[in-house]
Parts: structure tokens; C-alpha cells; sequence
């Protein structure tokens, strides 16, 4: 057999001096210490003294183990010591707020074993994750027991792997590197980092691979792929009537006609509350956050309103200048509504949760001179899984054909749950709902609705959106174009124009929701836009021209910017 040279000494990382002739419980102390200097080469090097005869094989693991796992534990306990010197600064508590820690520590808890085997085996996870957990407060029994089980694993892998490669790979090794002890040391290095690269590429063609379904369907296009072509049209109707005051012009019922971070209370305070969902608005104090006192306050008014009565029915809490479904929260208990209270940075709504098993999205235009429209229609499907009784909830998103392509949506809500659900095994038959939020970007499927389209159900919408150019509610017209969402308790109900409750009220920068069937494809959809665009810019140039005054570009930039200001700390949808 062709072995490695014994030398007299091999001088480990931190320049310690290991011999043949040493005591056992020495050289183990000796690359225990080593390890905490350098953990891959030295547990390299451990397997190759070990097959050279310079330790045993059990000191060689012992002691690499040992080193290891008193590693790990340093590890935690500087993110522990990190975290209580940051929190006890305010920058840090308002940009990491103490539910979202704890939602971290509870989550680390139930599946952080699997961020543990990962960092294992991927070159330089360890150190973001370890510290980490000792920062979002795991466990730390548990991150302990764990950790010893993945070293238990892993160490006499590397080191007994390391020692028994012999044989023709050796001897062509050998003679490609020589007898150096470091030069061996360096082929190892460079084979491990090779096996972890192979197992980040197998990885990243999953993402590629997902990333190429995404690109061939147009419903999941990058915002700026799907505006683009329509740019010159819009460019062309701004010549002819105007820009940012005449769309601002076009909804008066609020200050800029809902082009981004409008007030979704203002919105559904235009409208009849025969036809909303019951809300109200709740602001926090001036350093952005919800002291004890407001968060007492508003427990009081749900108590007054008779909603927190037993907690049967839940009630949505979301940002009052939300986009794209972020941080919508369905809230049962009044410790789960003190929490979202808490996370929350800005104004939000709290709305009396509507289960109508029929949702979608009614898109309104008033045009100039008429009592309006119901332009299109849109069906929301909202994200489910069947269980099959053998696969868990994990796999069965990982296989679905659509459900895969947002699987990182499902994965990053479902994961942070008590009891990790995605390690469920669900029942043969079971669905299983995956978010409540009506939303495309939090997983849900838009359908064109053209079929539910019935007189009785134009009458309805035409009906809900009168009121809002009432002189009675303080507006000269109102709503004259956007997108309602709207729950009814069944399709039959949608069609008779029957019970009809408005979620949320879009305004001028809403979409025609339908155009992301993905049975319709991208000329379709940007056909729809010219459409409905063409409609917004002559509402807003009759409204101009009948006095309304609308804002001007300054403004409204200043208005997206302080959205996206708030949009950073917005939660995922539930």
C-alpha cells in the first residue's frame, strides 16, 4: 500500500507540533486546538496523519470533533453576547422588531437541525448561522444536541474519508504533489471545496431550471418586462393629456387618485359601508412604533365593536398603504393582534375578515358622462395543496406544476409557522390552504372571470361604487377607475349580484388583474392595458377640465419613496 511520508513532527494550524511518539490525550488536545484555528485543514490533516500511522484513528476523530463542537458553541454564544449589547439599541429594535426575533427563535427551534446538517456540507454557512441562532435566542440545548449529532456525523466522514483514499488515486496524487504534508493537505482542501461546489451547482440548477419555467410565462415577469412595450403608448397619451396631474386628476377620493401608497381606509371610507368589510384605521406614535398604550387602545376597540368576542371569527390586520399583498396578517387571538401590532412600523387597518369562498377582482371605469362599468373581471384561486397520505407538505409544493414556480414564497411562510408545516405528511385527500392573501406576488392564480359576467352583477358594482361620488362624502366624484376586491360567498351569489363585500379599493395604478391568466399570454395582456390606460388619462383630462386639481410629479415621487420606505419592513403575507 502506498501511504503518505511519517515524518518525525507535522506542524498543525496555530504552528502546534504533533509527533508520532506523543501521548494520545495530547496530540487529541493538539487538533482540538487546531481546529478552532482552522477546522477544514485540520480535520484534513487529522485523516492523513491518521492513515500515515502518526495517530489512531480514534484520536483523530476525538480530538477533531471535540474542537469542532467547542467551536460551534463559540459560535452561539458570540451571536448571543451580539444580541444583547444590539437590542438594547433602538436603531436595531425598530428594523428588527421582538416578534420578529422571536419568530426567528421559534423557527430555528422546530427546523434549524436542517440549517446545521447544510452548513455542514456548504463552505461558509457556519459561521452566518451559528451566530445566528444564538442571536434570535434558540435554544440552546437543542442547538447543542444538534450540532453534536452533526459532528458526530460529519467528522469521521472527513477524516476516515480523507484517510482511506488509496490505492492508483494515491499514487497518481503523489506524484502530482509530492511528499509535502502541506501539499496534501492543500489537494484535500481543494477536493472537499470541489464536492461542496457540485453540491451548490446541484442546487442552483433547481433555481435555474425554476427561473426558466418563470421567464416562458408572462404572469411571472419582472415589472419592468411587463411595462415596458407599453411605455411608448403611455408616453404618447401623457403628450395628449397631460402627465402626473391629469392621473392624479382621476380619483378624487384621494389626494393623488391611489398611485402608490394611498390610504386603503380613505379608499374604503369613499364607499357605502353597507358594501365593505367593517375597518378602521390604527396610527402609530410619532417614533413609528405601537407602545402598550396604543396597542391597549386599539384591543379596546375591537372589544367595542363586539369583534374580539371569543376570537371566533378572526380579523386581517395590513398596512393601510400596502402593495402587492406585503405583510397581510390573519389574526385569531388578541396576543397574535398584539404582535402584529408590534411588528408593524406604519399605519395599519383592521378589517372584520370576510370568508366568502368567492373572490375577485371587479375593475371600474367611469367614463366621462356615464354611470360606469365593469371593464373586466377576475377570478382569485387561492393557493392550495392535496395531500397524497406519503409525501410531506414540502414535496408536494416542490412537484406541483404551478405551486413550484413560488415555492420560495411557500416555503419562507409555511417554514416560519409553530411546528414547521412543510415537514407535514398531509392526509390522502387533505387540502391544505397555503395563503389568504388575494394576492399573484403571495402565490395566488388569476383567472379572467369573463364567465361570472352578468347584468345583476354589473348592477351590483354600479350600485357600490355610486356612493363614492355622493357630494355627501366630501367628494367631487370619487371612484371613477380602479379595482375593488370583493368576496362573495359563492360564485352563484358573484352572478346574482348578491352579498358582495369590498376587501380594498385600487386606484389609478391598479391592474386589470385578468391579464395574468396564464391562458392568455403577453399581447393579450398588453391589449388590455392599452385599453384600460387610454380610459384613466381621458377620466383624468375631464376631470381637469371640470377643476379637479391633481399633484405633480415632485409630489408624487415623494410619495413612492416614502412607500418604499415603509414596504422594506413588510412582513410576508400570511
Amino acid at each position: 500500500m502506498i501511504g503518505l511520508p511519517t515524518e518525525t513532527t507535522t506542524t498543525l494550524p496555530g504552528g502546534l507540533e504533533i509527533a508520532a511518539g506523543m501521548a494520545a490525550p495530547l496530540q487529541g488536545l493538539f487538533l482540538a486546538i487546531a481546529t478552532l484555528i482552522l477546522e477544514d485543514p485540520t480535520a484534513i490533516a487529522a485523516g492523513l496523519l491518521a492513515r500515515s500511522g502518526v495517530v489512531s484513528y480514534a484520536t483523530a476523530i476525538v480530538g477533531t470533533g471535540i474542537g469542532i463542537f467547542v467551536g460551534d458553541l463559540g459560535l452561539y454564544g458570540l451571536g448571543a453576547a451580539a444580541a444583547r449589547g444590539a437590542r438594547a439599541t433602538g436603531w436595531v429594535r425598530r428594523r428588527l422588531p421582538d416578534a420578529q426575533v422571536a419568530r426567528l427563535g421559534r423557527w430555528f427551534d422546530a427546523s434549524g437541525w436542517k440549517a446545521i446538517v447544510f452548513s455542514r456540507f456548504v463552505s461558509g454557512s457556519r459561521l452566518p448561522i451559528y451566530l445566528g441562532a444564538g442571536f434570535v435566542g434558540a435554544g440552546f440545548a437543542r442547538f447543542a444536541l444538534w450540532t453534536a449529532l452533526a459532528v458526530a456525523v460529519w467528522t469521521p466522514l472527513i477524516v476516515v474519508g480523507t484517510a482511506l483514499v488509496g490505492g492508483s488515486i494515491m499514487l497518481a496524487a503523489r506524484g502530482l504533489v509530492g511528499d509535502s504534508i502541506w501539499a496534501w493537505i492543500a489537494l484535500a482542501v481543494a477536493v472537499v471545496l470541489f464536492l461542496r461546489g457540485c453540491m451548490l451547482i446541484a442546487t442552483g440548477r433547481r433555481r435555474l431550471f425554476i427561473g426558466l419555467l418563470r421567464a416562458m410565462r408572462f404572469e411571472f415577469w419582472p415589472t419592468w418586462a411587463v411595462y415596458a412595450p407599453v411605455v411608448p403608448f403611455l408616453a404618447l397619451q401623457a403628450l395628449r393629456h397631460g402627465f402626473a396631474r391629469t392621473l392624479t386628476a382621476v380619483n378624487p377620493c384621494w389626494p393623488d387618485s391611489g398611485v402608490v401608497g394611498e390610504s386603503k381606509q380613505a379608499g374604503l371610507d369613499a364607499f357605502d359601508p353597507a358594501f365593505t368589510a367593517p375597518s378602521f384605521r390604527v396610527a402609530p406614535a410619532a417614533d413609528g412604533t405601537f407602545g402598550g398604550d396604543l396597542i391597549h387602545e386599539a384591543v379596546a376597540a375591537l372589544d367595542a365593536k363586539g369583534w374580539s368576542e371569543g376570537w371566533q371569527k378572526p380579523v386581517i390586520v395590513k398596512p393601510d398603504a400596502g402593495q402587492r399583498g406585503f405583510g397581510v396578517r390573519l389574526v385569531r387571538s388578541e396576543a397574535e393582534f398584539r404582535a402584529a401590532l408590534r411588528a408593524a412600523r406604519a399605519p395599519v387597518v383592521v378589517q372584520r375578515y370576510a370568508p366568502g369562498a368567492c373572490e375577485v377582482g371587479l375593475f371600474f371605469i367611469r367614463d366621462p358622462g356615464t354611470d360606469g362599468r365593469l371593464f373586466s373581471i377576475c377570478e382569485k384561486h387561492l393557493p392550495s395543496a392535496v395531500g397524497d397520505g406519503r409525501s410531506t407538505l414540502r414535496e408536494l409544493i416542490a412537484r406541483h406544476p404551478r405551486l413550484r414556480l413560488q415555492e420560495e414564497v411557500f416555503f419562507a411562510r409555511l417554514g416560519d409557522q409553530p411546528g414547521n408545516q412543510l415537514d407535514r405528511i398531509p392526509a390522502a385527500g387533505e387540502v391544505v390552504a397555503l395563503g389568504i392573501a388575494g394576492n399573484h406576488a403571495q402565490g395566488c392564480l388569476f383567472v379572467d372571470g369573463e364567465r361570472l359576467r352578468t347584468p345583476a352583477l354589473e348592477a351590483w358594482l354600479r350600485r357600490a361604487c355610486a356612493p363614492a361620488d355622493g357630494a355627501k362624502r366630501g367628494f367631487e366624484h370619487g371612484f371613477n377607475y380602479g379595482r375593488l376586491d370583493v368576496r362573495f360567498d359563492s360564485e352563484a351569489d358573484c352572478m346574482a349580484g348578491v352579498g358582495g363585500v369590498i376587501l380594498e379599493a385600487n386606484g389609478i395604478t391598479s391592474e386589470s388583474t385578468n391579464m395574468y391568466d396564464p391562458s392568455l399570454g403577453a399581447f393579450k395582456a398588453w391589449a388590455i392595458m392599452r385599453a384600460h390606460w387610454r380610459a384613466a388619462f381621458l377620466i383624468g383630462a375631464a376631470n381637469r377640465a371640470g377643476g379637479t386639481r391633481g399633484i405633480g410629479l415632485r409630489e408624487v415621487l415623494t410619495r413612492w419613496r416614502t412607500w418604499r420606505r415603509s414596504a422594506r419592513t413588510s412582513a410576508l403575507a400570511d
